[in-house]
């Protein structure tokens, strides 16, 4: 595939989530579930001009906390289902989203009951995020945007939580620091601060030179939680399970963990690697591939969790 038929097809994904956006957001609405969409059609709108292009191939929605399973009825009404459940993480660090999917025209949707990087509640985050936003028309009906502000934040802990010093997450984030004021970051530091991920907006601003000076003005710290340190370093796939598994209480619990790595439900395995996504043979594949995928990767982890310790708070 040649550059300009990626190009084409990127802005025919671009158009399949907005229109699915549409039907989700009226769906959820008309059964009384309120929603804010996160990223994508709010960055193109906030930070793109007129006939500059931003493309996306997802949809990030939060929902209020109290809507959480309901929303996801919802999803299934309109053809979507979970690449995996609560029931199969159980034992695993508590995740920020869940990712949707719908085969008919390929639209993937993270359902967020809250924000990567974000220690405080799902009240609290709901109602820091959702403050600010603004109406406006994607896929010929009236969606909540996240403000500038939530927008600003939620570009950082992206960057900090993916980890990359490169690629979409950095561009959106280049652009947001070269568009908005220093008042407009210093009520960002102050929505960090409300929904506790100061953390993850230091790590996230400190990837380019311009937005570690911005967080040197704004006072944010240099030394970071190993969680977060971790997922900023880009760390091996297991580094964070590593740390999760430290803290987890008492021996039997952390010997269920070990066990639900070794051998994890279907849902967790398509959800860690992406072979087990591609068909019953994929995730065949995944499951006879798991040792020898955990034997690859527990030293460089394990080095990696130690860097972080070191180095962090």
């Amino acid at each position: 595939m040649n550059a300009s038929e990626r190009s084409l097809q990127e802005v025919a994904q671009t158009l399949a989530v907005d229109v699915a956006t549409g039907t989700v957001v009226a769906r959820l609405r008309a059964n009384g579930i309120p929603s804010i969409v996160l990223r994508g059609p709010a960055v193109a709108r906030r930070l793109f001009a007129a006939g500059e292009l931003r493309t996306y191939v997802d949809l990030d929605l939060l929902v209020a906390p109290d809507t959480w399973e309901r929303a996801g009825d919802v999803l299934r009404e309109l053809g979507f289902a979970p690449l995996t459940t609560e029931a199969e993480l159980k034992r695993h660090r508590r995740v920020h989203a869940f990712e949707w999917w719908r085969p008919s025209d390929h639209v993937a949707i993270d359902l967020h009951r809250t924000v990567s990087g974000a220690r405080a509640s799902d009240d609290e985050v709901w109602a820091a995020i959702s403050e600010g936003s603004r109406r406006e028309d994607v896929g010929d009906v009236q969606v909540d945007l996240v403000g500038e502000p939530a927008l600003a934040l939620l570009l950082a802990l992206h960057a900090a939580h993916h980890g990359a010093p490169r690629g979409k997450p950095i561009d959106d984030l280049v652009r947001a620091l070269a568009r908005l004021d220093e008042a407009t970051w210093v009520r960002v530091r102050e929505l960090a601060q409300r929904i506790d991920a100061i953390a993850a907006l230091s790590a996230g601003l400190r990837f380019l030179p311009e937005g570690s000076a911005l967080a040197d003005r704004l006072g944010l710290p240099t030394e970071l939680p190993v969680d977060v340190a971790l997922r900023a370093s880009g760390a091996p796939p297991l580094a964070l399970g590593l740390e999760w598994l430290s803290r987890t209480p008492r021996l039997r619990a952390k010997a269920a963990l070990v066990a639900h790595v070794v051998l994890p439900p279907p849902g967790a395995l398509r959800s860690w690697r992406m072979l087990a996504r591609k068909g019953r043979l994929g995730l065949a594949a995944a499951y006879l591939s798991q040792p020898f995928w955990l034997a690859r990767h527990t030293l460089p982890s394990l080095l990696a969790l130690r860097r972080a310790r070191k180095g962090g708070s």
